[in-house]
């Protein structure tokens, strides 16, 4: 990392700091868009939302298929052979190198936010292409029906396996009833659907008489749910093509979940039980504000008004779970540009360190992602644990004294010219130093904060950095400045 010695005095340079027009406000809300529906602009994005303008991009990217991505694919890390066994290593190195490179930018960001919504970790499950099949599943639905989602999540192998649904059964191998493992019901109501309070249209909770918080479900839904979802298994998880269902493992007997009766349905028909399970859920009154907040804060803001929480619920609600509509009213509501929202929330590791990547070009085959994330404790097939890395609306936990100095450290990786097997992350400064109109560290202050922020420099850092170059500009006193702005707080800013 460099270090900031004076060349110039610290009143020359808070002079030379001072802007003669405000920051073009066009490119801060595009910086904005592809921070908070991608993963942070990178110069060929920015030009094509200001180009395109910010309604036409995001409609484009809520139509993935339509958006031609054979140029960046072959930049994706290879998908590995099926059977691979590295704990997720190259599957891993896959994704991220998706979301580094893909100009499906909403469709990767929206498939993250669902793997942090409803997570499997590679940590219980042990091999890869579940987890990658997972993804996919995940991606495949990313803007399309949340309904259809539920009910493919409950046939998931990577998710039966996580959550212990997989051989879950309603009898013995005598025959005699026994109780269902819970662990799949509880957290499909808790986390994945309904959530844990009963809440009104603008995701304020509903109270009883006593001022008490009334639950959105009981321990009786949970177990009743678990009836209904007794039967599916795995037979072969290495050489699977999918999830199976078993009669015999399956409780055919009549339900009664979250006030519905849900008649049992025998033999293979029982399998559609899934199904029953997934309108009852879609029914509840507090599925559709659960899941708007949850996206909000994911998406713009992790303390929305409960107006916005309401406008998008009702979008929600009135599409019957259409993601794609959801998430176009959240990126196109009022509040989403506010100023209560534009660059006040914090970044995640991996929304930092991809950001930082696709601002600076980086070039990366995903390994030295993978030891980046790792060291962070964020890699995308380890979520800590079901509550994935963090709560929604608690990113800030994220940001401690540790995280910092790993953070610090992986920004001078970054900036390093060494590549090897493990190490391979590069970008060049060749473009900034041959551009004619960089002459002056005024200006190319000016550009690196743009390129890496799409968003105005603090005045206190534009002018240690206009300091730091002491009226020299070389190519190491470049990466010097992108250090020092990948490790500012004025970066950490999403």
């Amino acid at each position: 990392a460099p270090s900031v010695v004076p060349r110039i005095s610290s009143e020359a340079a808070a002079k030379l700091a001072t802007d003669a027009k405000p920051y073009d406000q066009n490119r801060l809300r595009a910086g904005h868009l592809l921070r908070r529906a991608g993963f942070g602009p990178s110069p060929g994005d920015m030009a094509e939302v200001l180009t395109l303008g910010q309604t036409a991009w995001i409609d484009m990217q809520l139509n993935p298929s339509s958006i031609d991505d054979s140029a960046n694919e072959a930049k994706f890390y290879p998908v590995p052979d099926p059977l691979i066994d590295d704990f997720g290593y190259s599957w891993d190195l896959h994704w991220m190198t998706r979301m580094l490179y893909s100009r499906k930018q909403l469709q990767e960001k929206m498939t993250l936010v669902w793997h942090e919504h409803m997570p499997v970790s590679i940590g219980k499950i042990g091999w890869g292409k579940p987890l990658h099949d997972y993804e996919q599943m995940l991606r495949r639905n990313s803007l399309g029906s949340f309904r259809q989602m539920l009910a493919d999540l409950a046939r998931d192998p990577a998710m039966l396996i996580y959550l212990d649904n997989n051989y879950n059964s309603a009898f013995d191998y005598e025959g005699n009833p026994v109780p269902p493992n819970e662990n799949y019901a509880r957290e499909l109501l808790q986390l994945f659907s309904t959530g844990p309070q009963m809440l009104n249209m603008d995701g304020t909770p509903v109270l009883a008489g006593d001022g008490s918080v009334v639950p959105a479900y009981t321990e009786q839904d949970v177990r009743e749910t678990a009836r209904a979802m007794t039967g599916w298994y795995i037979e072969d998880y290495r050489e699977w093509t999918g999830s199976l269902f078993y009669e015999g493992f399956h409780d055919p007997g009549d339900k009664t979940i979250l006030g519905q009766t849900l008649r049992g349905r025998s033999g293979p028909d029982g399998a559609n039980e899934v199904e029953d399970v997934v309108d009852i859920l879609m029914d509840h009154p507090s599925t559709a504000p659960f899941i708007s907040k949850m996206l909000i804060q994911k998406l713009a803001t992790e303390t929305p008004t409960s107006g916005y929480v309401q406008r998008v619920a009702t979008v929600f609600r009135n599409s019957d779970g259409n993601l794609k509509q959801t998430v176009r009213a959240i990126l196109t509501d009022a509040e989403f540009t506010s100023d209560a929202v534009v660059r006040t929330q914090f970044k995640s590791p991996l929304e930092h360190l991809v950001g930082a990547a696709r601002a600076t070009e980086t070039v990366t085959e995903g390994h030295s992602f993978y030891y980046w994330m790792y060291f962070t404790n964020h890699l995308p097939y380890l979520p800590p644990s079901v509550f994935s890395f963090y709560r929604p609306g608690k990113k800030g936990a994220l940001v401690t004294a540790s995280q910092v100095v790993f953070l610090d450290q992986i920004a001078e990786d970054l900036i390093d010219t060494y590549t090897d097997d493990y190490t391979d992350a590069s970008f060049s400064v060749r473009a900034i130093l041959d551009n004619p109109k960089l002459k002056k560290p005024k200006k190319v202050v000016n550009y690196l904060g743009d390129r890496l922020l799409a968003a105005p420099l603090d005045a206190s850092t534009k002018t240690a950095l206009i300091d730091y170059f002491g009226g020299r500009i070389t190519e190491e006193k470049v990466r010097g400045a992108i250090w020092l702005i990948l490790t500012s707080p004025d970066f950490q800013r999403n």
